[in-house]
């Protein structure tokens, strides 16, 4: 089985990623294909050699023992791909560009800059701004975005104790002469996330702007970037919350509204961390991004699944939101967007196809429909296995039959991005992130481990015990009996997960609740009941 990603734009940076017996060229069909398969991550704009002058830097940080930067990497990078989009899009509402001077290397200036460092262990929820100055993170001139692995709160931004409230006009402005350090969890760290905490840095949003509303450098306006709970919504647009300053009245507008940005701070025209680009048609419908990291996880006769990351990000009800596979053109899968992967059915054996994923978000009766993602031309093998299916190696979410009232069906999920010791596993709607992803390991006897993506803890009963109504948690793997699970199969991808310790005892919510939030518990073997019925979406 054969598959080969073609470049298209600036997306041809080209990581190695696990995808077995696949193989997948980040270039043009006829290049010789590179060995264990690629995943191609969406480039930064180029600015200049990459390094002088005023910078935005990115910092992986670790403490000892929780070093995943190599899982971790791609998603970064595309958080940063979607802050550019985010704050250029900002830009073109007035027929302009603003592109960030992100920190880059290579030889075309591109790829870009990622430290990957280790910080005293206690950092991530302590003195974070301390160990990035102990790491010599202090440049007066660069914004430091930092991704702290062990971080349990959202994130946050410091500069100069306080950030400072010069709102006078110019490049002159404090906010160009002073380091700035921003800080992402693993629960926040999205390219959402990323633009609201990189406009506060740019200074979004200062004491005396019109819709202000402190503590807190929020504003009263909404919907916008920094501002979604706002008394007053400016921009009903749910994709308004992708930009910067909706009224282009508060922080940022290249040609502002009011008199404010007139004579005070104006990120858009004063940030020297910001690069003025090329005029460009005006912007008048806010665009959703195509979804990034597009790739094929298992490819079989006649199925394939493919994984996907979101790019956009919505505000407010009344919106759909879908990812549609396209082969050769032609849509042959949607998924709501939450799901994350795509299982794509009824194809011919040993044959190949080019597929592109896009996302299209309808509100109001009207629906917009992003750029297409890079292209994967794949070639099907001949195995008759269901594709998604439970094996040794694979990353997957577990989904029972419950929906859940907001769409999406209930999935095994960590609480709370926990990594303590027997933190509880609940249900919980599906969202995809890496709290709700599940790698399994083969431990003889058509057993399993199943070990959370996110900790790296392993599921067991509570005190390995198989009674009945037995909690199940995480705990540091061990081999033991009690973490070890069989998957009797229902049909299709569709499972019982039965313990190893006990007798007849499977997962299931605990009294067969279908609330999110619901504990798991052990319980008797029902295949039909709901909440023991556990469908496999495979992610890696």
């Amino acid at each position: 089985m054969t598959l080969m990603g073609v470049k298209r734009g600036f997306w041809k940076r080209v990581l190695a990623v696990a995808l077995p017996a696949l193989i997948l060229v980040g270039v043009a069909p006829a290049t010789p294909a590179a060995a264990s398969g690629s995943v191609i991550v969406p480039q930064v704009h180029c600015v200049g050699d990459g390094t002088s002058g005023h910078r935005v830097k990115l910092i992986y940080a670790y403490e000892s023992g929780s070093n995943r930067f190599a899982e971790k990497e791609d998603l970064i990078r595309q958080a940063a791909w979607i802050t550019q989009e985010n704050v250029n899009d900002s830009a073109r509402r007035d027929g302009a560009e603003r592109w960030i001077r992100f920190e880059t290397t290579g030889s075309t200036g591109c790829d870009l800059a990622i430290d990957s460092v280790q910080v005293p262990t206690g950092s991530s929820n302590g003195n974070w701004t301390g160990a990035l100055q102990n790491l010599g993170y202090t440049d007066t001139d660069h914004i430091y975005i930092a991704y702290f692995e062990k971080s349990t709160g959202c994130g946050g931004t410091v500069g100069d104790s306080p950030i400072a409230n010069d709102d006078s006009s110019g490049t002159g402005n404090r906010h160009n002469s002073y380091a700035t350090w921003i800080t992402l969890s693993p629960g926040c760290s999205t390219g959402h996330e990323m633009t609201h905490e990189l406009a506060h840095a740019l200074g979004g949003i200062l004491p005396n702007a019109p819709h202000y509303d402190g503590p807190g450098a929020h504003c009263t306006d909404s919907n916008e970037t920094l501002c979604q709970g706002g008394s007053t919504v400016v921009c009903s647009d749910p994709l308004a919350v992708r930009l910067m300053d909706c009224g282009k009245d508060d922080y940022f507008g290249v040609t502002p509204v009011g008199t404010y940005l007139s004579t005070h701070w104006n990120a858009a025209n004063h940030s020297l961390y910001l690069e003025h680009g090329s005029s460009v048609p005006t912007m008048t419908t806010i665009p959703p991004l195509a979804p990034q990291l597009f790739t094929g996880v298992d490819v079989q006769g006649n199925e394939i699944v493919f994984v996907y990351e979101p790019s956009t990000k919505v505000e407010g009800s009344g919106v759909t939101r879908e990812a549609q596979v396209l082969r050769n053109g032609t849509v042959v899968a949607t998924v709501p967007i939450w799901q994350h992967s795509v299982r794509v059915t009824g194809l011919t054996s040993n044959t190949s196809a080019t597929y592109t994923v896009r996302e299209r978000i309808t509100y109001g009766g009207v629906t917009r429909t992003s750029a297409e993602s890079d292209s994967l031309i794949v070639l099907t093998g001949t195995s008759s296995t269901p594709a998604g299916a439970v094996a040794d190696g694979i990353t997957t979410i577990f989904t029972n039959d419950v929906v859940d009232s907001s769409g999406p069906n209930l999935a095994m999920d960590l609480y709370s991005f926990s990594e303590a010791e027997n933190a509880p596993i609940v249900q919980w709607p599906q969202n995809s992130v890496k709290n709700q992803q599940w790698r399994l390991t083969a431990a003889g006897g058509g057993a399993y481990t199943i070990t959370s993506a996110h900790s790296g803890k392993c599921l067991t009963p509570l005190s390995g015990s198989g009674t009945a109504g037995t909690a199940v948690v995480q705990v540091t793997c061990s081999g033991a009996t009690a973490q070890k699970w069989t998957f009797p199969s229902i049909s299709g991808i569709t499972y019982q997960i039965k313990a190893s310790v006990g007798t007849n005892q499977c997962i299931q919510a605990s009294g067969g609740g279908t609330g999110g939030g619901t504990a798991l518990v052990l319980g008797t073997c029902n295949s039909s009941a709901s909440t023991q019925r556990w469908t496999s979406n495979r992610t890696g």
